[in-house]
Parts: structure tokens; C-alpha cells; sequence
């Protein structure tokens, strides 16, 4: 791997860390959201699994 595909799995990996940050919030009060707010809270975690998901698969494809 050279120098700027390790500088970009890096930046992959940085950017997955941050959605996971932003989830986190989510995640850990959904149990004192309303029935409606829990679950606008359970669909932003769906996206967020569904970015780093993909991020994950970019970062794969990148290792020799």
C-alpha cells in the first residue's frame, strides 16, 4: 500500500469514528424519546449503519 492509500484509509477510518460519535447520541437516549421521536432516532441509526457500512467496504477495498 503506498503513502495515499494509507493517508485515505486513514481518512475513511477518521470519518467512520465521527458518524459512529454523532450516532452515539442517538443510541443512548433512545429509551427516553417518545414513540415518535424513538423512532426517527432508530431511523438516523439505520443511516449511520448504513454510511459506515459502506465506508467500511471502501476502506477493504483499498488493502492489498
Amino acid at each position: 500500500m503506498d503513502e495515499h492509500t494509507d493517508d485515505l484509509n486513514a481518512q475513511l477510518c477518521t470519518r467512520i469514528g465521527a458518524i459512529m460519535v454523532d450516532a452515539s447520541v442517538s443510541a443512548l437516549t433512545v429509551g427516553g424519546k417518545s414513540p415518535g421521536d424513538r423512532q426517527a432516532a432508530i431511523d438516523e441509526l439505520d443511516v449511520a449503519a448504513k454510511r459506515i457500512d459502506a465506508l467500511v467496504s471502501a476502506v477493504r477495498a483499498l488493502l492489498p
